[in-house]
């Protein structure tokens, strides 16, 4: 019998804690293709999921030794680069058992506080639709300032109404819990109901004003 990972036991201890029933999934077809590794089932709901973890890279293994030994190290990347990998390869496993079927969601397990950035939550929303970009408009005349005319999302996205929209939602797993971001171009939504009653965080992207980035908005569910 294969040994659980860290991730799996963290979130299966999180599901039996918050009484949600899941039940193990094979990770493999005959066919040698991937498939998610859980179904749960919150309000009885059926959510097919994909457990992914935040692991230090070689980069990352060296600031943390010199962390450990020194005190302190220098952190950065760029913005969403380790969500929008797992995205990528979980919204192919997912697929294979939810697509058409059933909400699925991708659960990234991050135990880490000095890998915590990974999933800050502007890192989750530069991954699932694209970087801040700021929109400028320049004048013929070079002494004039140059005038803001839009900030919006741009380049980076994993999610779109044409692109994985088989993910229903990613969310985090830490040491505060279950933290879910739902995905607006979900073809099956994850419905934030199904969570009732039980203590997860869930948001949803704001809309989008003029000249404002879109931010993300929690979604109360009353008791």
């Amino acid at each position: 019998m294969t040994e659980k990972t860290a991730a799996e036991d963290a979130f299966e201890r999180f599901c039996v804690s918050k009484g949600i029933r899941w039940e193990l999934i094979s990770t493999e077809h005959a066919t040698g293709s991937k498939t998610p590794d859980y179904f749960i089932f919150p309000s009885g709901v059926k959510v097919a999921t994909e457990l992914k973890e935040i692991t230090p890279n070689d980069s990352e293994r060296e600031q943390l030794r010199q962390f450990t030994e020194a005190g302190w190290s220098t952190f950065g990347g760029t913005v969403g680069e380790r969500v929008r990998n797992l995205i990528k390869k979980a919204g192919k496993q997912l697929r294979t058992k939810a697509k058409g079927c059933c909400p699925a969601i991708i659960v990234i397990y991050n135990p880490d506080c000095l890998l915590r950035r990974h999933t800050e939550p502007h890192e989750v929303k530069a991954a699932m639709y694209g970087f801040d970009t700021i929109v400028l408009g320049l004048s013929a005349d070079i002494t004039e300032q140059p005038k803001l005319i839009d900030r919006k999302s741009g380049r980076g996205r994993m999610l779109t109404d044409q692109h994985n929209t088989t993910v229903s939602a990613v969310a985090v797993l830490d040491g505060s819990g279950l933290t879910i971001y739902h995905n607006l171009f979900a073809a099956i939504p994850l419905t934030p109901a199904a969570f009732k009653g039980i203590a997860v965080g869930q948001f949803t992207l704001g809309s989008k004003r003029p000249c404002e980035f879109a931010e993300w908005v929690e979604l109360k569910i009353e008791s």
